[in-house]
């Protein structure tokens, strides 16, 4: 009898198990819930693109670049020189030969002649020959300059869609009136450091200091301290994030930060951000973003990084979201395909809508289309050695 009962027990065990193994079976599947599925969804595949791959040996680029209607120019080895890349050829030489006395900070283009502010001399206008040779149209090694009497105050130079108005920034930032070939000062802005500058063919100006965007009018004062706001001067705007990255276009100023590209119109009279495509995963940042003629770019961290792109420039058409840019050239050491995947320092749209992305020792030209010009350079991975 007991014998039996333990057969018993037995076969009841081994079909309990079965029914529960056949439940869980039948169970419906749980649906994710939108916050998991945002933190578990993974970026697209890469798919091969034209590209241009160019290491540096013994030399860096510094950011930002210019751009002229034949070439791109970089200044390199910490100011010392600047180098040209021909947009036709690909053609990388060095345009300015170095110097250790009189170093540049930084540089921008008109479309006609290539500025420079350099240190103990000031805004030069470059002449074709030598840094000795070329005027001096604001000096800035003089006592009592204020803001710009800082040697190394300045890292970028940006023009109007005119022309008429240049804008050197930095640490602080200050406009300079080029009617008639003329450099006239106008306004200047102390501020503890601006990522990047706007002027409109009024005069009018903005600053991007991080955290924060200043406006200034055409009325406003001369020299601006940061939160002094006053009649006719400043207008300042606190954002909730740091700002990584900002451009401006038909009428809007575009910004990223966080997880949100977002844009407010132009002129301001006050800052009502509209906001225009956010990350899924709370765990993602924008690192960089681009705003080109015909298409956006932005690159992002998330344990690493991944790009989105969209394929219009005004965000009607879904981003392709990719986690690797793969190119038809070969990597050396697996032998596989290349792929373009680190961070980059700046984002850049030339004027033939290639995408420029570079830092320190890397310059990769980008364009899902096909490069336009640059012809030395399609579809290979080289280095270029410092003169």
């Amino acid at each position: 009898m007991r014998r039996t009962s333990i057969i018993i027990l037995l076969m009841l065990a081994v079909t309990l198990a079965a029914s529960a193994q056949q439940r869980r079976g039948k169970a419906p599947v749980r649906k994710p819930t939108a916050a998991s599925a945002a933190s578990t969804a993974a970026p697209k595949a890469g798919t091969p693109a034209n590209i241009c791959i160019v290491g540096f040996n013994d030399i860096s680029l510094e950011k930002p670049l210019a751009e002229g209607p034949d070439a791109l120019y970089f200044i390199n080895q910490l100011g010392r020189s600047v180098l040209s890349v021909d947009k036709q050829t690909g053609t990388i030489s060095q345009y300015i030969p170095g110097s250790r006395e009189k170093m540049i900070t930084a540089i921008g283009h008109d479309g006609k002649d290539l500025y420079l502010m350099v240190t103990n001399i000031g805004l030069v206008r470059y002449d074709g020959q030598s840094r000795d040779t070329s005027p001096c149209l604001y000096p800035t090694s003089d006592y009592g300059k204020g803001l710009i009497g800082h040697q190394q105050a300045f890292t970028g130079i940006t023009f109007s869609p005119n022309k008429r108005w240049l804008v050197a920034y930095g640490k602080g930032a200050i406009l300079f009136d080029m009617d008639g070939g003329q450099c006239k000062f106008v306004r200047e802005y102390s501020s503890n450091g601006i990522r990047n500058a706007f002027v409109f063919d009024d005069g009018a100006m903005i600053a991007v200091t991080g955290d924060e965007i200043v406006a200034m009018p055409t009325t406003a004062q001369p020299h601006i301290k940061p939160y002094h706001e006053a009649e006719g001067g400043a207008k300042y705007y606190k954002l909730k994030d740091d700002i990584k990255a900002t451009a401006i276009k038909d009428g809007y100023l575009y910004g990223c930060w966080g997880r949100v590209i977002a844009r407010t119109a132009l002129p301001w009279q006050e800052a009502n951000w509209e906001q225009l495509y956010q990350l899924d995963s709370e765990d993602n940042r924008f690192r960089n973003f681009v705003l080109g003629d015909h298409r956006m770019f932005a690159e992002c961290e998330e344990f690493g990084q991944y790009y989105v792109e969209w394929p219009t420039a005004d965000f009607s058409a879904a981003p392709k979201v990719t986690d690797k840019i793969t190119t038809t050239v070969k990597n050396p050491i697996t032998n596989g395909p290349q792929t373009i995947q680190r961070n980059s320092d700046l984002l850049h749209f030339d004027q033939q809508g290639n995408l420029v992305m570079y830092n320190m020792d890397h310059l990769d030209i980008y364009n899902p289309d096909g490069i336009k010009g640059y012809t030395s350079l399609q579809n290979k991975r080289t280095r270029h050695k410092g003169e």
